[in-house]
């Protein structure tokens, strides 16, 4: 059997893979990223799955927008995201959506044997200091990413990632992801 190349767009039209598909109950959120790369990837995460929107908690964007862009590629242009001053962030979410920390931190349950709230903000941290206390203190629960080698940290970008699939897996269930 031989296997090529195929170019995704055209891959996917053959799949029935929910495309189009606005994902209101899931909010993507990160704490005061640090690289536009990383920025970057959590909106192209948020294109990926058709989430609607995406929450940076920062002081200021201080960031490339170019290298933003260019990481995020078309989902720039389709996704929402906004920066919001830390005081803001828990006004800026609906009251009947739970937060989410995926931090390695005390009370931190196993991200995949945790029930995850339909109505969900996953926050993700600082690519150096994590989640400010303050944020852990006022989210709903925390989970943690079970790491077996011995490199016991993870790009934030790449947490997202798995943090969202969880939640996708949860809530549309397989068939919905294949």
């Amino acid at each position: 059997m031989e296997n090529s190349y195929s170019n995704a767009v055209e891959f996917f039209k053959e799949k029935k893979t929910g495309e189009n598909r606005g994902v209101e109950s899931l909010i993507l959120a990160a704490f005061e990223l640090r690289t536009p790369e990383n920025v970057g990837a959590f909106i192209r995460l948020a294109g990926n799955l058709g989430i609607d929107k995406v929450i940076f908690i920062a002081e200021e964007n201080a960031l490339s927008t170019a290298k933003i862009a260019r990481v995020a590629h078309s989902s720039y242009k389709h996704v929402n995201f906004s920066f919001v001053q830390p005081s803001e962030f828990f006004s800026s979410i609906e009251s009947d959506y739970q937060v989410v920390a995926v931090e390695t931190c005390e009370n931190a349950s196993n991200l995949f044997k945790t029930k995850l709230p339909e109505k969900c903000v996953l926050l993700l941290g600082n690519e150096r200091y994590g989640i400010d206390q303050e944020f852990l203190n006022r989210a709903n629960q925390s989970v943690f990413i079970p790491l077996l080698g011995n490199t016991k940290s993870m790009n934030v970008s790449h947490a997202a990632t798995l943090a969202a699939f969880e939640w996708s897996r949860q809530h549309w269930g397989l068939e919905q992801m294949i």
